[in-house]
């Protein structure tokens, strides 16, 4: 309080109010309810009328500086003293209220965009009445949420306020503390020496810049592990849809690329790895894994591949895959299968025997983006498999079927004069199974989404197409089965969806230790969603803790928020930052043989790790493997012993749609 206020200083020192922030006008006379400071009960900053812990001794030099520097001061005539939790003394806000002032808290619900999906909050890590918010008369101020007399080295670097975070691990609410790049801590920030709960590695100090949380949801960045290396702009349009890591191969627009993920030989690896030195992601390159002996392959992951790809239009023959993952037991990376369409080397019993229970990422295991026809999507009920999908039969509406035809021919360079193209064509766009896809997708027998970029699939629509198909699956099959025991939230549904795209293809791929959770020592890479635009269009994107890619309006505007806005680069993607805040991932063998010495790169090298011990049992709550039956004649998909037919009628409208985009 200023000179100029009137306070009974003697029983109010080192108390605050238990109220928002107000302004109060000359003349204005107010009653209110005063607080012990928390924490360790420091007074800091002000108007050093009495700094330091809260002592007797204190006060009375706290009373002194109050008359020799002409502070106003009435003493109370008739205090009244009592506990904060009885009803006469505890200031209440209604729920609302407090959701719109600090974001929602323990036992409100949010519902996802226009989705059937809603969360509850689950736990609420931060303080009542100590919550931080910054802002003109808010909370984070020298003295009060900011900490005095603290170094950089042992402040925040960033701090995101009352965050709803929604992740594999949970749904709750909490601040997270950003040092380094890295989640740092998650939990209560603030100052601690007057606010309770604030660890000593949340302490927001004058170093520490401030995200704010409230009204917003935070979640991991994204991970598209099907990416068509056909053009670096991909690179942008995933980024702005939340997806922070890209794993794919290719060379750039040639036959090979536009059909295949699979970067070929030393010399494309090496000018790939250059060329993406500046690009906005995370990113790893797959190498052509098609080869029935170990020359080229071993040569392939020493120059820096992260995996193998193994693909149809390479020839996808029994002894192919078996080579490969042969060589990604031996490097510890891991192999991506496109399977035999044709049958011409094998069936699926054929191509599933191959794989010795050895671990192995199939691509789109429906079948539509390629496969044994009419059964790949057995696969999904293998223990060791780790099955995906790609984005563009999800999820099943009516015009899913019409839209395959033409895109499968511009893919893998078919022409429709030719007859067994066009019949190539259509054995591998089938109803009965694209259907059964988003059943196996709701129980947790597909564990992951991918884009397909450019090559059938969205680059920018891998996260928009997920909850589309979570919101079909809750509206025409109800609540899971975990959530109808006295619980009214979605929350079990969410996390598994969310982890399809997020922490199991950081699983499968090697990469989880750094990426693809909100957990603490995990690079921040974060996505800020605003409620209503969750799921297609993030409010900000951070990449190892800068703000890489964010809504911004006119730049000659005088606020950022003036049309047109919409989502733009930012500075921690601009220049050096880019280096500093992405990761390339390569194969430990390049690693410790020095070979990407030699190509001067500049980013952050991470080798891949842990990827041939895991299973299906390892995939967050996607882990469930049925034992799938296709019916040779109809194409109806069939599930254990009882034989569930898993079937479901299209969408004929999607949320997240036509209210967000103009087409």
């Amino acid at each position: 309080m200023s000179a100029y206020h009137v306070v009974p200083r003697q029983s109010s020192g080192a108390l605050t109010i238990t109220a928002p922030p107000a302004r109060f006008e000359a003349g204005d006379t107010r009653r209110v309810t005063l607080l012990d400071i928390g924490g360790e009960r420091v007074v800091q900053g002000g108007n050093r009328l009495g700094e330091g812990p809260v002592t007797p001794q204190q006060k009375d030099i706290y009373m002194a500086n109050v008359a020799e520097k002409g502070f106003h001061h009435e003493q109370e005539q008739t205090p009244v003293y009592g506990l904060s939790s009885d009803a006469e003394f505890a200031f209440k806000m209604t729920r609302s209220t407090y959701a719109s002032m600090f974001g929602p808290t323990t036992g409100d619900c949010v519902r996802l965009g226009d989705t059937d999906l809603y969360i509850e909050v689950e736990k609420d890590l931060t303080q009542y009445g100590d919550e931080c918010k910054f802002g003109g008369g808010k909370v984070l101020r020298d003295g009060n949420g900011q900490a005095s007399g603290v170094s950089d080295a042992d402040a925040l670097d960033t701090v995101i306020t009352n965050a709803l975070i929604v992740d594999s691990t949970g749904i709750y609410k909490a601040d997270i503390g950003i040092k380094n790049g890295n989640i740092s801590a998650i939990g209560k920030a603030g100052n601690p020496a007057c606010m309770n709960g604030v660890g000593a590695d949340m302490v927001v100090g004058v170093t520490t810049e401030v995200i704010a949380g409230e009204g917003k949801i935070i979640t991991a960045g994204g991970s598209d592990s099907h990416i068509h290396w056909i053009c670096p702009q991909q690179c942008d349009e995933a980024i702005a849809s939340g997806v922070t890591t890209m794993i794919g191969g290719g060379t750039g627009p040639a036959a090979g690329t536009c059909a295949v993920t699979s970067t070929p030989g030393t010399w494309h690896i090496e000018r790939m790895l250059q060329a993406m030195e500046n690009v906005p992601v995370n990113f790893g390159i797959i190498a052509k894994g098609n080869s029935s002996e170990r020359e080229g392959l071993v040569e392939q992951i020493e120059a820096g591949a992260m995996a193998l790809k193994v693909h149809e239009d390479w020839g996808a023959t029994p002894t192919t895959i078996d080579k490969a993952l042969e060589l990604a037991d031996e490097f510890d990376v891991q192999v991506m299968l496109h399977t035999d369409t044709l049958n011409e080397a094998g069936t699926v019993e054929d191509t599933i025997a191959s794989f010795k229970k050895r671990a192995i990422h199939t691509y789109h295991s429906e079948g539509a983006g390629g496969g044994h026809a009419p059964d790949i999507i057995r696969v999904c009920g293998e223990c060791n498999v780790l099955p995906s999908s790609t984005n563009p039969t999800r999820p099943y509406t009516v015009n899913t079927i019409d839209e395959h035809v033409d895109m499968l021919m511009v893919c893998h360079h078919l022409d429709r004069r030719i007859a067994e193209d066009v019949a190539f064509a259509n054995s591998r766009i089938r109803e009965e199974t694209i259907m059964a896809e988003d059943i196996l997708h709701d129980m947790g027998a597909i564990s992951m989404m991918s884009s397909d970029s450019q090559a059938m699939g969205r680059v920018g629509e891998v996260i928009t197409r997920t909850w589309q198909t979570a919101s079909k699956m809750k509206r025409q099959r109800g609540r899971l089965p975990e959530e109808t025991h006295g619980k009214k939230n979605d929350n079990v549904r969410v996390r598994r969806y969310i982890s399809k795209y997020t922490i199991n293809p950081a699983i499968t791929h090697g990469y989880s230790h750094l990426l693809g959770s909100v957990e603490v020592g995990k690079m921040a890479d974060l996505v800020v969603w605003d409620f209503a635009y969750f799921g297609t269009k993030p409010d900000m994107v951070l990449k190892g803790g800068s703000i890489a890619w964010a809504q911004m309006g006119d730049a000659n505007a005088s606020i950022p928020t003036p049309q047109p806005v919409y989502m733009r680069p930012m500075f921690g993607v601009m220049g050096g930052a880019t280096a500093k805040s992405n990761i390339t991932f390569v194969s430990q063998a390049s690693v410790s043989l020095k070979t990407l010495e030699k190509y001067n790169l500049t980013r952050r090298i991470e080798p891949v790790r842990n990827v041939r011990n895991i299973g299906k049992k390892d995939m967050v709550l996607n882990d469930y493997a049925p034992t799938i039956r296709v019916d040779p004649e109809n194409y109806k998909v069939y599930i254990d012993d009882n034989e569930e037919w898993l079937k479901c009628d299209p969408l004929t409208q999607a949320p997240l749609g036509q209210l967000y985009f103009m087409s």
